[in-house]
């Protein structure tokens, strides 16, 4: 079925409950999605409040489908189906997102790439401030969460719902976010980091969560609903347990590093099984090789894997290529290397307190090298 008719069936209250989880997840990938959706949901409580009946599919298909009809032809027609005054003001605002999607702008309030943010079922992406209160709630007010400072919590999982609701926390380099989802599950996210997560779980559904970057998991135990963790091609499966996990889309690995209980992690295209899945014991890690699928297991150095919940970063024998990344999420700063010996250089040291440009004296007295630092640009020559 077309995502039109879905979107039509979504908005009627037909859709069937993995069709309305499509749309929803439709709408959060991406701005343009959104603001589609958007227009089409306001053109759908424009029809409820005049008597006239409005193909919504059609509608879809005229004004939204096609990027590349004349604007005033369909401001044109949108106000030759609409009456009254109240209509007519819902549609000055779809209009102007349509011709944003002509010219290929956005309407949306531009938000800060140094914000810390966090996007709603409905495609509405909200700032949050790392030292304010606030609530989150559902399209009909119903208080999902609430924050306190760098913690957001949702309430205590509500076994009625019948449909996953997603939300979407992303923290930008040089900050971290704390959130606790409604099974009591505590989630800290590392800088650069996504997670996609339903704000309620449902009973007898495994609980899913998608992570793009680095966090560490301590899940509550049940089990009766697994916690799976998916990220890039890999699943982690937890029934209640403490574990890093490292997932950074530019890295070579995905890293899983278990400190308490134990983790199954296996290719996430395959249905879970104890015969095609690692299966960790505290005090190791899973890498999984993204270029040959591979999952090779070892003993962990567990401080090298969490010691950046406390700020701090710790390198041991690390090839300057695969420190300058760590430095630009943890500093949120932008490195440029026209050093290639310098890639392969190992070095060993821990940083705390240091700011960048101490970081880099301290790289000096290993190996001296040309840098020049203005404000967050670093070059190296």
């Amino acid at each position: 079925m077309m995502m039109d008719k879905k979107i039509s069936k979504y908005l009627r209250g037909t859709a069937t409950s993995s069709e309305e989880e499509e749309v929803e997840f439709w709408i959060t990938s991406s701005d343009q999605n959104a603001k589609k959706f958007y227009s089409f949901k306001a053109k759908y409580i424009a029809s409820t409040l005049d008597e006239t009946e409005v193909d919504l599919d059609s509608f879809y298909h005229t004004h939204i489908s096609s990027t590349n009809s004349n604007s005033k032809n369909k401001g044109r027609v949108i106000f030759t189906i609409l009456k009254s005054a109240a209509i007519l003001a819902i549609l000055v605002g779809v209009t102007f997102i349509f011709k944003d999607n002509i010219n290929d702008s956005s309407s949306a309030p531009i938000i800060s790439e140094d914000a810390i943010t966090l996007q709603l079922s409905d495609g509405t992406v909200e700032v949050i401030s790392e030292d304010g209160t606030a609530k989150v709630v559902d399209s009909e007010g119903n208080v999902l969460g609430a924050q306190q400072g760098s913690q957001l919590v949702y309430k205590t999982n509500d076994t009625s719902k019948e449909k996953l609701i997603y939300n979407t926390l992303t923290v930008p380099y040089g900050k971290r976010f704390d959130i606790v989802l409604s099974d009591g599950t505590q989630v800290i996210l590392n800088s650069g980091t996504s997670l996609r997560y339903p704000v309620q779980f449902l009973n007898g559904d495994n609980r899913q969560v998608f992570l793009n970057g680095e966090a560490f998991f301590n899940v509550t135990k049940d089990k009766l609903h697994p916690f799976i963790v998916n990220a890039d091609e890999l699943s982690i499966r937890v029934l209640g347990t403490k574990f890093n996990l490292s997932s950074y889309p530019e890295d070579q690995f995905v890293n899983t590093t278990l400190v308490e209980g134990s983790v199954s992690v296996y290719d996430s295209q395959e249905n879970y099984d104890s015969k095609n899945s690692s299966l960790l014991k505290p005090g190791y890690k899973a890498e999984w090789n993204k270029h040959n699928k591979q999952i090779s297991v070892g003993e962990a150095d567990i401080a090298m894997h969490t010691d950046w919940l406390n700020g701090k970063i710790i390198l041991r024998h690390v090839p300057f290529k695969n420190i300058v990344k760590k430095l630009e999420r943890h500093y949120n700063v932008e490195i440029t290397n026209n050093n290639l010996n310098l890639d392969e250089e190992l070095f060993t040291a821990s940083f705390d307190i240091e700011t960048i440009d101490q970081v880099f004296r301290t790289f000096n007295e290993t190996y001296e090298m040309d840098y020049k630092i203005n404000n967050r640009q670093i070059i190296i020559n």
